[in-house]
């Protein structure tokens, strides 16, 4: 039976390798990051990022599979940017945020309006902006900020590592529009491999045949908390909004078919095995049922 097991074994790991789930669900190693401007792409995305006027802070995710990520932020009139970060233990020392760059303008200079931010979008220097980075923990959770000499509006860029790979995790800092960039060939959603957790409110493909996935983030808190607020006498905007987390697992588009063929092949051999095993028993019984009818059983000897 041990034998069998080890077949099954090794013919499934050779089935996984032939279908390229493998790699697929392995990260690869990191690589270091540009550092130049032209390492990030401004696109001028806007949708749902204006609430009566006024702009949302927009975050986008430039996902890859070699372990970091470019984030893009539209900002208006912010001092300082909150990053949450997920640490590795294993990689303490590595640098979490790197290559800030900055398209835009003190905030008392300029508006926040699409054809000012379009503006930005198409600059070919980085803003002369100096900046900080600190780090804090607050409430037990590591907190890295990136603090300006003033109120910026405009498109800050950074590149963040990520210690899980092709497992995206990310805290949101309310109120946000958050937008993940799939690497091109890649997607999400199935069940057995991983999916967008919480369900994202809006998914597309880019012109580069990218997969895009926006949420909303409300500047009330939801549930409870918000029913609660809506009864209290609490101005709506003196209630913290609660930080959402938003995680997404992504994997080329092959994956779930090779997950598929691996698991086919899996239960085949599985099959195999267990039929195998009905047989031999059934063999073995007949054996043994044979060698007990040739078995002759002594009569006793009566007393003389």
């Amino acid at each position: 039976m041990k034998k069998y097991f080890f077949l099954a074994l090794c013919l499934l790991v050779l089935s996984l390798l032939a279908g390229g789930c493998i790699d697929d669900l392995v990260p690869v190693n990191k690589e270091d990051a540009q550092q130049e401007l032209s390492a990030y792409e401004f696109e001028f995305f806007l949708n749902y990022s204006y609430d009566n006027g006024k702009l949302i802070p927009t975050h986008t995710f430039y996902l890859s599979k070699n372990g970091s990520a470019k984030v893009v932020s539209l900002v208006d009139n912010e001092s300082v940017i909150d990053i949450i970060p997920l640490e590795d233990i294993r990689s303490s020392d590595s640098e979490i945020v790197s290559n800030i760059v900055v398209l835009g303008n003190f905030s008392n200079n300029t508006n926040a309006t699409p054809e000012t931010l379009a503006k930005f979008a198409m600059m070919e220097e980085a803003s002369k902006i100096n900046y900080t980075i600190s780090e804090d923990v607050i409430r037990g959770q590591k907190h890295i900020f990136i603090e300006f000499e003033g109120p910026v509006t405009g498109f800050v860029a950074y590149t963040m590592s990520n210690s899980l790979g092709q497992n995206f995790i990310y805290i949101t800092t309310p109120p946000s529009v958050v937008r993940y960039v799939l690497p091109e060939g890649y997607t999400t959603g199935n069940p057995f491999i991983g999916k967008a957790r919480p369900l994202p409110d809006v998914v597309y493909d880019d012109a580069s045949g990218r997969e895009n996935y926006v949420w909303y983030n409300e500047v009330t808190p939801s549930g409870f908390m918000g029913m609660l607020s809506r009864y209290s006498q609490v101005n709506q905007t003196e209630i913290e909004p609660i930080p959402k987390l938003i995680s997404i697992k992504f994997y080329t588009s092959s994956a779930p078919r090779g997950l598929a063929i691996a698991g086919t092949i899996l239960g085949l051999i599985a099959l195999f095995v267990y039929f195998r095993y009905k047989l031999q028993k059934k063999t073995l019984e007949m054996l043994r049922n044979e060698i007990e009818k040739q078995v002759v059983v002594p009569k006793k000897k009566g007393k003389d």
